[in-house]
């Protein structure tokens, strides 16, 4: 089955180092595992340097293959990054950024891979479950933020990757899209076996939708396990510095309830 191994990896920007020697248990397929922790933990630099964006030392296996050193475009055969953001001033349509994304995967549409009409329905078979559809001749310059953020989802989901690495999916949604965009993202998951790793600061979806979570503190990984494991008022008073408590709601869910911020 396929799997993510990470190990004595260090990640940093320029000679600031920001995740030092950080070791995981294998991230399995099929499963999603949160990155959680306090701003400035080294949650987005731990996805950046998965994706291949930032120079790493250590090791980064999927299936046995090293991943770390290999150039960007032989990564991006099987990984997908989804950023925070989407780049400010593009002036092609959803459907468009879609169609761009598959053709600049390996075995994208045109001469060796799907053909043109194939890859359109592809992407606006998908915008469909998304439920953006009706957004799909619209550019993405006009879009709002949360918009925004369901295409950048699409462009990730569209190219079919083995490893789906989301950068806050959810941080510009309402309550309605949050549960819809996790729901899905869950769903494929499942359906397609992927390894699936999400930036998440709502404790409450990383609880109800991760399989296990790994929580960063300055820049190095505190705890990691099942979400009621890690999700403890000792780790989150340690971690956050706040009193809190941990309580299933009548649906069967875990709840973070933070009373109280610590004294520094």
């Amino acid at each position: 089955m396929r799997r993510l191994e990470i190990q004595g990896l260090t990640l940093g920007y320029g000679r600031r180092t920001v995740l030092r020697e950080a070791s995981l248990a294998p991230l399995e397929a099929g499963a999603i595992t949160a990155l959680v922790g306090p701003n400035g933990a080294g949650k987005s630099t731990l996805l950046r340097g998965l994706a291949g964006l930032l120079p790493a030392r250590g090791s980064v296996r999927l299936d046995g293959q090293e991943m770390v050193g290999l150039p960007l475009e032989r990564r991006a055969r099987h990984i997908a990054y989804m950023p925070q953001s989407l780049p400010q001033g593009v002036a092609l349509t959803v459907l468009e950024t879609l169609l761009g994304a598959l053709k600049a995967s390996p075995g994208g549409f045109g001469a060796s891979g799907i053909s043109a009409r194939a890859a359109a329905e592809r992407a606006l078979a998908l915008l469909e479950r998304l439920g953006i559809a009706h957004l799909a001749l619209v550019g993405l310059d006009r879009l709002s933020g949360g918009q925004r953020q369901m295409a950048g989802l699409a462009q990730a989901l569209v190219r079919q990757p083995e490893v789906l690495l989301l950068d806050e999916p959810t941080s510009a949604l309402d309550l309605r899209y949050q549960l819809a965009v996790m729901q899905l993202v869950q769903a494929l998951t499942r359906e397609r076996a992927l390894v699936t790793v999400v930036v998440l600061h709502d404790l409450g979806l990383a609880a109800r939708f991760a399989d296990r979570l790994v929580m960063l503190s300055q820049g190095a990984v505190r705890a990691e396990g099942a979400p009621e494991e890690t999700l403890t008022p000792a780790l989150l008073a340690e971690v956050y510095g706040v009193s809190a408590r941990v309580e299933r709601c009548s649906l069967g869910h875990l709840q973070v309830l933070a009373d109280d911020p610590l004294p520094a």
